[in-house]
Parts: structure tokens; sequence; C-alpha cells
């Protein structure tokens, strides 16, 4: 038998290697599974957002055969948002696809958006927050409450993490484009550099829009799910459509004497001020502002002794539109230690006395502090809009006492009447708006601060601007506090002269870091003029609580938010970048 063999530069002999396999077509064995892997894997990429939905599509029904059916929703939320998104960012690029400088920068920033790992992360977090906070919620808790919290909740939630995605978006933007040399190569192109910023603004500002609008999308659907699901009795889901699931108008009461309340406030006023004038010489308008607020404290406080009434008008449209209104109320007990001490009252609707049951006048009996809805029927409004309502003391006199605790409402808040206007659903979309003209400005604010500090900087700036218009007020009134001033409610004028006079006594005083502090809330008070207060635009509350979201406030909010300020930081932006030297900058 002969074997070949070969011999090799040493002399020994060695088998010939092993043929390779080769298949029918030719192609050898190896190169077939590599080109088969290479097809797969291209299959893979192009299909796998594909594969993940109907992976978890089959998971979530599987869940909900198990019998977790708000499992199986929140499975199912997260899917349709991840396909949301990205058929959304599918059209944007087919929006901004027109060759124009404009359009091709807002088209790279749509795509540094999807390719940022930061951007992708907090969307993630939209996308799985979202569905999952329905999971949080206790069973056994009032339907109308839970309601409430998911709107408030999730809404918040998706502002904060879509403002945290938007600052980052547009400060790494710029900051990358000098510190990578790109914005050379771009600007070596026929581009000028306000179209430069107002590209990287169209294109957060679309990217905001897109992610408003499924996030609303899935707020609304599991809204819509949580409403429906098992309350705790038939008033409880009437609650939940007449005081949350709709968009109701507020009035507020006003005394019934009119005029004659307001005259005789200001005899008050006159009196107080003969009888004390150095009270006035100070501060004359915040001494006027006590002795109104004293008076109407006195008429929204109920005494044992006392009859108060409470005018609300102009409820015409809640005559003919809704069969009943709400009167929310919070009564409290005066001169009360007890946490839960409780008040009882009777009540009158146009000097008829309601309820009646059985021919008795009946009386409430609520515990304090505690807000309360009572249904009134619209029948009880007068023809000419009005509703009066009069309120009796009948409280119990307490121990060691001699006559009945005081019931008072706080002013404001503590006492309004309630009608159904709109629908919910308008409501929603009103708020949404509302949402997306802060994030508008905020990415301008972001933009403008990118184009002249680095990185971290312009982070931390915009930052500090966004939670700033959060809690202006907060910061308005902890100022005040800290430096001793009160300017609630007070003109600029009257704010300067008062703080000048303060000024002068400190340092005539030799009161040195009194007068610091009073030099402060010079400067924290113009930082603060100078940025919006987010909190005029409470979209959030007002939709959890039912209340309508007034159109004046949306279009108040565009042209505000969305058009004045974006268009002033947008040119100190682009006045900032004509004078920045890039070459320094990013070498």
């Amino acid at each position: 038998m002969t074997t070949d063999v070969h011999h090799s530069d040493t002399g020994d002999p060695q088998e010939h290697p092993p043929q390779p396999r080769v298949d029918g077509d030719g192609i050898p064995r190896w190169i077939h599974d590599q080109l088969s892997e290479k097809k797969s894997l291209r299959i893979w990429q192009k299909h796998k957002i594909t594969i993940f939905a109907v992976m978890a599509l089959l998971t979530a029904g599987v869940v909900r055969l198990a019998g977790f059916d708000v499992v199986a929703i929140s499975l199912s939320g997260m899917i349709c948002l991840g396909i949301g998104f990205q058929c959304g960012i599918f059209l944007l690029r087919k929006s901004f696809s027109r060759s124009h400088p404009i359009t091709a920068i807002a088209r790279t920033m749509i795509e540094e958006a999807v390719n940022t790992k930061l951007s992708v992360i907090l969307v993630l977090l939209v996308v799985v927050i979202l569905p999952t906070l329905p999971l949080l919620l206790d069973a056994d808790e009032r339907l109308s409450y839970r309601v409430q919290f998911f709107l408030s909740w999730s809404l918040s939630g998706t502002m904060l993490l879509l403002a945290m995605l938007v600052i980052s978006l547009c400060c790494h933007s710029i900051a990358d484009d000098i510190e990578s040399h790109q914005i050379h190569m771009a600007f070596s192109k026929p581009l000028r550099k306000w179209e430069y910023l107002l590209g990287k603004w169209l294109g957060v500002a679309s990217i905001s829009f897109l992610l408003v609008a499924l996030a609303g999308i899935g707020i609304y659907t599991f809204t819509t799910v949580l409403a429906r699901s098992n309350a705790v009795d038939s008033q409880d889901r009437l609650d939940v459509q007449e005081q949350v699931l709709t968009a109701r108008a507020v009035a507020k009461p006003v005394h019934p004497s009119g005029d004659a309340f307001d005259q005789s406030i200001e005899t008050t006023i006159a009196e107080i001020r003969e009888r004390d004038p150095a009270l006035f010489d100070k501060n004359p308008t915040g001494a006027r502002k006590k002795i109104i607020s004293q008076r109407i404290h006195e008429w929204h406080t109920v005494t044992s002794d006392v009859y108060s009434s409470y005018l609300f008008q102009n409820l015409n449209e809640a005559k003919t539109r809704t069969p009943i209104i709400q009167l929310r109320l919070e009564p409290w007990a005066d001169n009360s230690g007890i946490s839960e001490a409780k008040v009882r009252f009777a009540m009158w609707l146009n000097e008829r006395p309601f309820p009646v049951q059985n021919g008795i006048h009946e009386t409430y009996t609520f515990r304090q502090g505690v807000i309360q809805t009572l249904d009134l029927p619209t029948s009880v409004i007068d023809e000419d809009g009005q509703l009066k309502i009069t309120i009796a003391n009948k409280n119990l006199v307490m121990a060691g006492e001699d006559v009945p605790t005081s019931i008072s409402f706080t002013p404001g808040d503590g006492l309004e009447v309630l009608y159904r206007v709109g629908s919910f659903e308008m409501n929603f979309i009103r708020s949404l708006l509302v949402i997306l003209w802060k994030l508008v400005m905020i990415s301008a604010v972001a933009l403008a601060a990118a184009t002249w500090l680095g990185f971290p900087t312009a982070l931390l700036t915009s930052l500090m601007v966004y939670f700033t218009a959060t809690a202006n007020s907060f910061f308005a009134d902890a100022i005040d506090i800290y430096t001793g001033l009160d300017s609630k409610g007070a003109t600029l004028t009257s704010m300067f002269r008062m703080r000048s006079r303060l000024f002068l006594e400190r340092v005539n005083k030799f009161e040195w870091w009194e007068a610091t502090k009073t030099i402060g809330s010079y400067l924290a008070d113009s930082f603060l003029s100078l940025i919006p207060s987010f909190g005029n635009y409470d979209s959030i509350t007002q939709l959890a609580t039912g209340r309508l979201v007034p159109l004046q406030e949306v279009g108040l909010g565009f042209l505000i938010l969305g058009i004045f300020y974006p268009s002033i930081l947008l040119f100190a932006g682009w006045v900032l970048l004509e004078r920045r030297d890039l070459v320094s900058t990013s070498s």
C-alpha cells in the first residue's frame, strides 16, 4: 500500500493538509458560514425592533393569560411607545430631508438625539416608567385619588425627564461640535451662525414635540384604562368623571353687599391711618394690604352668632350646560387644638335651606382641614346666573369653652364653585402644549449657554435656570423671608423705595450683615425677574384636579415661552457665537 507523502525543508515527511469541505455550489463551507452569519446579522440589524416587538407581544399575551392584566397592559405600552418613537424619528427625518442649511442642521440634531447614549437612556426611562407607574398605585385607595396621582406624577415626571434630555442634548451638541472641530466644517459651507443655532433649536423642538406627543398618548391610554378599574363605591366612580376626567371652570365668591363692603374697608383703613400714622409711614402699601387681608379673613370666618354669605356670579353657562355644579370647600375649626376636630354647619342656597330631607333641614359635619366637594343642582341658580350661599355655624360648645368654635375658610381656594365647561381630552391636549412650550424655552436657554460656556458650565447654568423657573415663587418667598422683606403683591417702585430706605437705616445703625442681605435681595430678585415662572402655567395641577386649562394660558405660554424668550435667547446666543474665538477654543 502506497502512501503519498511530501517532505518539508527539514526532510520530515508530513501528510497533505485536509481539503476544505465544499458545498454543492462550489463555495468552501467556512466562507459559506461567514456569509450566512453576515446575512443573519444584517437581518437582525434591520428587523431587530420588529423581532423585539413580536417577542414582547407574545410575552404580554402569556402574562395576560396568566391573569396579570395590568402587567400585560404595561408591557404592551412599552412596546407601543418604543415603536412609536422609531416611527416618529423616521417621519422627522423625512420632514427635514430638504436640502437647506437650517433643515440639514435640524436633521443632524435629530441624529445626535438618537445616537447619544444619555438621550437614549432618558427616552427609555420615559418609555419604561409611564407603563409601570400604574403598578405602584394602591388598589385599595379611592379610584379618583389614584387617577389624580397618576396624571400628576406621570406628567410631572415626563416634564422633568424631557427637560434633562433637552438640556443635556443642546449643551453636548454645541460643545462637541466645537471640541471635535466639526463646527469649522459646518461654517466652511454656505451656513450662517444664526442658521446654525436656529437649525439646532428646530431639531430639539421637533424631538420635544415627538416625545411629548408619545408620552401624551401613553398617559392618556393608561389613564383611560385606570379609570375603568374597580372603584370603592358608586360615588367614587362618579367623582372620577365629574371631578377628575373633566374640564371645570372656577367661580370665586364676592361679598353680597358689593361696593358697600369695599367702602367699609376704605373707611377702616382711613380710621387706622388717622389713629396710627406711623404704621403707614413705614410701608403704606403693606399696611393697606394687611388691613384688606384681615377684613376678607373676617368675612370668611363664621362665628357662632353670625351668618356669612358668599355670592357666586356669572353661572349662566353652568345652568344651561350641566345638571350639577360642585361646591368645593375646606373648613377649619378656629381656636381648636384638636387635629381632627369636626365642624358642623347649615347651608342655604339663594335663601332656601339645603339639603332638605323629609321636611328637615339637615346639617353638614366634616373633619377640619379636609377638602370636601358637594354636588349642587343647577336649578338653585337664579335667572341672573347668581348663587348666594349662606352658612350658619352649628358647632357644639367644646369642653372649657363658652361659645361654639368658629368656622373659617381660606380666602381664595377654601371656598369656590366649579362647573363643567369642556372635555378632558381637549384639556389634556392644552396641558401637553403648555409642557411643550416650557421645553422649547429651556432648549433655547441651553443652546444660548453652550455658545459661550463649556459643556459642564453650560449644563449647570441651564439646570439652574430650569429649576429657578420651576420654583420661581418659592425662591421669591424664601428670599423675602430670609431678608426680612415682604414683596408679595408689591410694585417694583414700592419695593425699591422700601429696600433703599431699609438699607440706609441698617448702614446708619452699622448693621452690616443686614445691609448685605438687603443688597443680596436686590440681586436675587433681579435674577428672578429675568426668568419666567413656570408656576404661572401650572397646567398639570389644573388637569389633575379637573380644572380647565384656559385657552388664554396656552396662547400666552406660546407667545412668552415659545416665541419671546427663545427669540431673545437665540439672538443672544448668535451674538456670543459671532464674538467667540472658535479656533482658540477648539484647540
